[in-house]
Formats: structure tokens, sequence, C-alpha cells
């Protein structure tokens, strides 16, 4: 047995390579155009394949138009005659009918104790709305009691009070306020210093019980209350 045929023969070294070089080199070409067009047609495959929208626009357009211009007043129509039926009868009420000179009434201006007798409570038992009736003025309210009222109490009387000689020459002046009590009737019942003012408060409380006041109401019936007067001594 010959062991030169039976042993293959492994090119090594310069001359092998250079016999292989023009080989490897075109496969090595072949591979490396094979690679650059495969990447050219997934680009262009990416840009020409597109995939569909995933849902339609069903939206409703709205065209937008410019409107004319509105027609002139003067085309209106005119407004609907209604005919009328039956004769509207004049009002009879709030009409002044004249009277001679002689019956006309005077008319004056109240003073201030006519007022007060005005607004003085009427005794008597009258069923009409208006009608104020009085009772006694037993069940008065104490100081800080709570008295329900609509309309509060309004002076109508006011008397000034005298300032005092010494008062005056010492310097002395400031605001008495006084609790005052009003009754049923608009007269002063009780009053009580507050706040005083030394040498003032005699002369504040003189004055304040000549006052008259128009009652305070509570369901169009007068009540007493508590009110509070501040009264200034001033120069």
């Amino acid at each position: 047995m010959n062991m030169a045929s039976s042993t293959i023969r492994v090119p090594m070294g310069a001359s092998d390579l250079k016999e292989n070089a023009s080989r490897m080199l075109r496969n090595g070409l072949i591979i490396s155009c094979a690679i650059h067009v495969a990447l050219i047609a997934m680009y262009v495959g990416s840009t020409l394949i597109k995939p569909k929208d995933e849902a339609a626009y069903t939206g409703r357009v709205i065209r937008m138009e410019t409107l004319p211009p509105p027609p002139p007043l003067s085309d209106a129509a005119p407004p609907p005659v209604v005919p009328q039926t039956m004769d509207v009868a004049k009002p009879t009420i709030g009409i002044p009918t004249p009277v001679a000179d002689d019956l006309a009434p005077e008319q004056t201006i109240m003073t201030q104790q006519e007022i007060a007798q005005s607004i003085a409570p009427v005794f008597g038992s009258g069923g009409g709305k208006d009608t104020l009736i009085i009772a006694s003025d037993e069940d008065l309210p104490n100081q800080g009691e709570f008295v329900y009222y609509e309309d509060e109490p309004v002076p109508v009387t006011m008397v000034q009070p005298k300032y005092p000689d010494f008062a005056r020459d010492a310097g002395i002046q400031g605001k008495v306020v006084l609790h005052v009590l009003v009754g049923k009737d608009g007269r002063v019942k009780n009053l009580k210093v507050y706040k005083g003012v030394t040498g003032l408060n005699d002369e504040a409380m003189k004055a304040v019980r000549q006052w008259v006041f128009k009652p305070a109401l509570s369901n169009n019936k007068p009540v007493a209350v508590w009110v509070e007067v501040p009264v200034d001594f001033h120069f």
C-alpha cells in the first residue's frame, strides 16, 4: 500500500493562498452584493408598501357660507289689525272732581303738637285692619328684655337739653347715652343712664323725659320697647 496515495494533501503556505485568492475574492463580492441588495429591497419595500388606516373618518363636514344681508324693514308686512268688538269702559276711580272754592279744604302745615296728637293711640275696639288696639301699660319690658317689632319708635317731639352753666364754665362736654323705655302711647315710661358725663346726666334725662315718640309697632299693634337715645353736649 502506497502511503503517498492514501494521504490527502492540505494546501498550506503562500503559494496555496495565491492560488485560492481569486476564488475567495469572488465569493466575498457575491455575498456582499447579496447583502446590499437585500437591504435596498427592504428599504424600498417599507416606503412603497404602507399599511391602511385603522378607521376611515366618517365625521360630518360643515361648510361655511356667507349669509346674504337681511331684507329691509320697509318690506316687512304690517302688524295685523285686531278688530275691537266691544267698547272699553273709561276708568272712574282716580279722576279728580272739581268743587267750588268755598268747599275746598284749606291746606295747612301741622305743628309738632298736632302731629303728636294725630299719632296718639286711639282707645277702642274697632275691627278694621289699621285700627290700633291699646292695652294697658302694666306689662312693661325690663331693660335688656327682647321685644319683637317691625317699626321702631321714632321721636316726634324732641326737647333740647339745657347746658349747665357750671359745666360750660368748666369746659365739660361730651355725649350722654340713655336707655329709654317708650310706652305704647309714645310717652317715656322710664330711662336710665347707659354712658354718662359728669355734670350733664341730669339735664339730659330731664329733657328726654319730655320727648314724645311714635310708638313701635308689632303686627300693627303698639308695643313698649327700650331704645338708646344719645344726647350731645358741645359748645
